[in-house]
């Protein structure tokens, strides 16, 4: 066995060891002893000790596929956001009840974190040796630290381990109420920092190095920054948050160390990743060792299927949307729904339409008529492998890549700009960003080109027309027509890996969801109906508006209009066992004010 591969089963190994250790926890955090083995003074002298302590925290950081029956933040549900259409319209936008408990409300992993901090002083090495893993430790703390400030708001911030004593000073530490949302974010900036100045550059195959924590503190600063901004929470914090993500995203392109990958699909359908140019950080799966299920739903599984909205949203092969030549445009035929449009589309999404009822081998059908292959390596599907079916998937898991580090600092140099008079952003920021991805060799679109606010292809200025049509029902500032552009490549280019729910969330746009915002989250594949028995039209599974249309959008959602959403889909409320708990003890915990 190579060394690379050895490395590759000690992760794996690592992880199961690790998940079981994290399973100790509970809810009552505060009032548990520091329940790890390594607490002895024999542990905590080497930098492999350390090392193996860290395994514990990639499988909640770098989830990628997540294990077994799983797909980890992958093909979110169908209900999340505006990729998928689910067969109701009336689904609870509108929650009421406070949960007694909450699996997110967790800081099992911050106070490993904390551990971790303080015993890395132990190790018998050079200052610098310590320094990374006191940075290693920190990273992962800003990382679940990020998690919890944009599900909760306001939290209270643990640096130290806290002690088990009946002492006032102590339990006063235990049940302190929330810190202030952007007391923590400054604290988060402060480890993410730490992290980038101390951890090493390269520290071997699937290891955590600075351009790691660079690229993932670039995602949730940005994250973070256009909360605060489009909430109305902080706009200094928010601008401070932009900046640095800016510049997270800056370290890892400068670096000169990676690069987009020429095929889109390779990110995808392959069981190594560890050559791949564009990937910063991969899950690694191997058969009988530790395996995932995505591919198994892209494949023989039945699927909600993918949105009109979203098949919309990729661009035509010159680059312009597709409403911008006619702003009524329709497909002339099945087939012309999926052609001449950016290649991405049909890397997502099957070329053809999958209807139940019809003939859908080898795949299964789509209620939607739209099927995902995105994770499916449909090309060489002539020889089916046994590890394409249940549990058993092995394809490695691109948990950060390249191209959302460029996509990050797009958006992040657009927010900056708008925010601080002293900064720029024009064509120079897209041509190392966005226009990269574009020309990925099996992409090959036009680059993407800004003139003031105001998008263009070639010499051809445009603002599509759905953007107002949408806008101007949702919630929130109207999205410029550069930042709509800028958010849609966002979009295509990280569909189902994840994003989009929190996206709409942190862009205030969870109408996006809403019927009377956008309709089209309603439909699904263009269908003629001729091309299908009166059985499968007569039993329900190709509904159009109207009953005499011939052809048309499939009409996913047959029941009333959705709820809008309110201020309580944005935050998470607290679970109401910990104010209890906190009470019984004789403290006040805090609860946010959407949910008083």
């Amino acid at each position: 066995m190579n060394m690379k591969n050895s490395i590759k089963n000690l992760l794996l190994c690592s992880y199961g060891l690790m998940v079981m250790v994290l399973m100790a926890g509970c809810n009552d955090f505060l009032n548990q002893p520091v329940y790890d083995d390594f607490t002895d003074d024999e542990y905590w002298k080497t930098e492999d000790q350390a090392r193996t302590y860290m395994y514990g925290f990639y499988p909640t950081a770098f989830a990628g596929y997540g294990s077994g029956y799983s797909h980890g933040p992958f093909l979110m549900g169908e209900s999340s956001n505006d990729d998928y259409v689910s067969a109701k319209d009336q689904l609870d936008l509108q929650p009421t009840v406070v949960p007694e408990t909450s699996g997110s409300w967790s800081f099992t992993t911050i106070r490993r974190a904390n551990y971790a901090y303080q015993s890395a002083a132990r190790i018998d090495a050079d200052a610098a040796s310590i320094a990374h893993w006191q940075g290693v430790a920190r990273f992962f703390r800003a990382v679940a630290y990020s998690k919890l400030v944009f599900t909760f708001g306001d939290v209270p911030w643990y640096d130290q381990i806290p002690k088990v004593s009946t002492a006032k000073e102590d339990l006063d530490y235990l049940y302190k109420d929330r810190d202030s949302r952007t007391y923590v974010d400054e604290k988060i900036m402060e480890d993410y920092r730490f992290a980038i100045d101390n951890v090493r550059a390269n520290d071997g195959a699937l290891q955590v190095n600075k351009y790691v924590v660079a690229a993932m503190a670039s995602r949730y600063l940005l994250k973070e920054g256009t909360y605060l901004k489009y909430h109305e929470i902080d706009q200094a914090m928010a601008l401070k948050c932009l900046k640095m993500a800016k510049e997270c995203a800056l370290i890892v392109m400068n670096s000169g160390k990676y690069s987009i990958a020429p095929s889109f699909m390779s990110l995808f359908v392959s069981e190594d990743l560890g050559s791949n140019p564009e990937v910063l950080m991969s899950r690694h799966y191997e058969d009988g060792v530790l395996s995932h299920s995505t591919l198994t739903y892209s494949f023989t599984e039945a699927q909600g299927g993918l949105s009109k909205a979203l098949a919309m949203a990729f661009v035509a092969k010159d680059g312009l949307p597709v409403f911008v030549k006619n702003e009524f445009w329709n497909p002339t035929s099945e087939e012309d729904f999926y052609a001449n449009r950016d290649p991405r589309m049909t890397f997502t999404m099957r070329p053809r339409n999958y209807i139940k009822g019809t003939d859908c081998t080898p795949y299964g059908y789509s209620l939607s008529g739209i099927s995902w292959r995105k994770f499916m390596d449909d090309e060489n599907v002539a020889t089916v492998k046994s590890t394409w079916s249940g549990s058993k998937n092995v394809t490695d898991a691109p948990c950060i890549r390249y191209a959302e580090v460029l996509l990050n600092y797009a958006e992040a140099a657009y927010e900056v700009a708008q925010m601080d008079p002293s900064e720029t952003f024009g064509n120079a920021d897209l041509d190392k960003s966005i226009n990269l991805i574009r020309a990925r060799a099996d992409v090959n679109l036009p680059a993407l080109k800004v003139e003031g606010d105001r998008p263009m292809i070639g010499t051809t200025a445009f603002d599509d027309p759905m953007r107002l049509q949408i806008e101007n029902e949702a919630d929130g500032p109207v999205t410029s027509s550069i930042l709509w552009e800028i958010r849609r490549e966002r979009r295509v280019e990280l569909a189902l890996e994840g994003f989009r729910h929190d996206d709409l969330v942190r862009w205030k746009k969870l109408d996006y969801l809403w019927n009377g915002c956008n309709s089209d989250i309603r439909y699904g594949a263009y269908v003629v109906l001729s091309n299908y028995t009166p059985e499968q039209i007569t039993n329900g599974e190709i509904v159009l508006d109207d009953p005499s249309m011939t052809e048309g959008f499939l009409l996913r959602n047959t029941l009333g209009q959705r709820n809008r959403p309110i201020e309580r889909n944005y935050i998470a409320p607290i679970p109401s066992g910990q104010i209890t708990l906190y009470e019984a003890k004789g403290y006040h915990l805090s609860q946010n004010k959407e949910w008083l």
